[in-house]
């Protein structure tokens, strides 16, 4: 994967500044216009530097109605459906994928924004305008005079992405880049006959997760969700989305990996299912789903210089973080220790001996929580909280729902022996 580059599925905003707001019946087909076509302008795509918030968390695009709501208090055994139980083999025929499709149809919705973008407007002519030819010397040294000023600005643009549905309140999953710096939300079911304001309640970079609640009644319909962790490679799967602004598109493909980690800078501890199943521009937070027409992914990225090589961020990594978006804040927990490279030699011994191989400790950190429990370096990682921990990804995927204040319980093998600890995590120092 090296070398290549990674793309979310999000179609920008016209390359100029729009002025005024967009009606909302008029919101959908200003997004599609942008994302088929280009504009002559001088003004640039947005700038480099996401990661600073252009929109305030007290703007009206935000939902803070569940943000007093105590973690210990959520209770999500009914907040999203599962279908438990034994599932038999599936018959597969002409129709098979058109019924997974219908039955999840009323559930998968399109989703509009207008967002705020950082861009810059250069003035003046290029130095070397002012040559009829490039002379080496002069045009050198006309390169490093300027005569184009750059002046940043914050503009309006225009995005599309996907979603569905969890509950019948309203609740839609999507990935949160869809909504990066969102100032206006609004969703769209199959029949395309309204669209319906939207309001974000959270947002996890980490895991690039989002969660909406739309006002209004609503024809929704909540999708079940599956489970990611019994996907097999070669297994069918089918994605659902609005590619290009092309409503409830449905694409089938296999799953080609699972646990595949890939250089995503919005999630760069999430391992993800690669899939052959089509995603393009705006299938963005669609879902994956299996035959059975549960939901096993949220679809997030393409690798633009391949075909049919797209990633979806596997649904149980999405059920760890969801109380974090109900409440609206990644409250994560701190432990303090840095994992280091696996000892190959370690960990086939340990295997050897039919012994969890578990993750290494590098270091820990001055006056962390780690620290107070007595973990050490060298120490190996290989139960939390009851769950076995075969590698780091596994590490990484357990803690990605813990919380600041949340008591975990590890097991560790030091040297020849196992010991058992309590740790009190805490809120990340801004330093650390």
């Amino acid at each position: 994967m090296a070398g290549h580059q990674l793309r979310h599925h999000r179609t920008l905003g016209t390359r100029r500044a729009l002025s005024g707001f967009t009606p909302r019946r008029s919101l959908r087909r200003a997004a599609l216009a942008a994302s088929f076509l280009l504009c002559a302008c001088t003004v640039t795509g947005p700038l480099p530097g996401g990661d600073e918030p252009l929109v305030p968390a007290d703007a009206p695009v935000h939902d803070h109605s569940l943000e007093d709501v105590g973690l210990e208090d959520l209770d999500l055994s009914r907040f999203f459906s599962e279908r438990p139980g034994p599932k038999g083999p599936i018959a597969i025929h002409h129709r098979t994928f058109a019924e997974v499709a219908e039955g999840a149809r009323l559930g998968v919705v399109n989703i509009y924004t207008k967002r705020l973008e950082k861009r810059e407007l250069r003035l003046g002519l290029h130095p070397n305008d002012l040559l009829p030819i490039r002379i080496p010397i002069a045009s050198a040294l006309l390169d490093v005079i300027p005569f184009q000023v750059p002046l940043p600005f914050r503009s309006e643009g225009l995005s599309l992405g996907s979603g569905f549905v969890i509950n019948e309140g309203g609740y839609v999953l999507t990935n949160a880049h869809v909504l990066e710096n969102a100032t206006d939300v609004r969703v769209v079911f199959s029949d395309g006959r309204r669209e319906y304001p939207a309001r974000i309640l959270g947002r996890d970079r980490l895991t690039d997760t989002a969660l909406l609640r739309i006002e209004g009644d609503t024809p929704a319909v909540p999708l079940p969700l599956g489970r990611s962790a019994d996907l097999a490679v070669g297994e069918m799967v089918i994605a659902m989305g609005n590619p290009l602004g092309l409503s409830h598109t449905v694409t089938q493909g296999l799953v080609s990996a699972t646990e595949r980690v890939v250089p995503n800078p919005n999630a760069p501890y999430v391992d993800f299912i690669q899939t052959d199943s089509a995603i393009n521009p705006g299938s963005s937070g669609g879902p994956l789903l299996n035959l059975y027409g549960e939901v096993v992914g949220i679809n997030t990225a393409i690798v633009t210089e391949a075909q049919l090589i797209g990633f979806a961020v596997p649904i149980d990594t999405v059920k760890s973080v969801l109380p974090l978006l109900i409440v609206g804040e990644a409250r994560r927990g701190w432990l303090g220790v840095t994992m280091g490279d696996e000892d190959p030699d370690a960990r086939m011994r340990r295997m050897a001996r039919g012994l969890i191989p578990g993750a290494r400790i590098e270091a820990v950190e001055a006056g962390s929580p780690a620290e107070a429990a007595g973990i050490r370096p060298e120490d190996r990682i290989i139960v939390l909280n009851g769950a076995p921990i075969p590698d780091l990804l596994s590490l990484q995927r357990s803690t990605l729902g813990l919380l600041e204040g949340e008591t975990v319980r590890l097991r560790l093998a030091r040297g020849e022996r196992e010991v058992t600890v309590d740790a009190t995590l805490v809120k990340r120092p801004p330093d650390a």
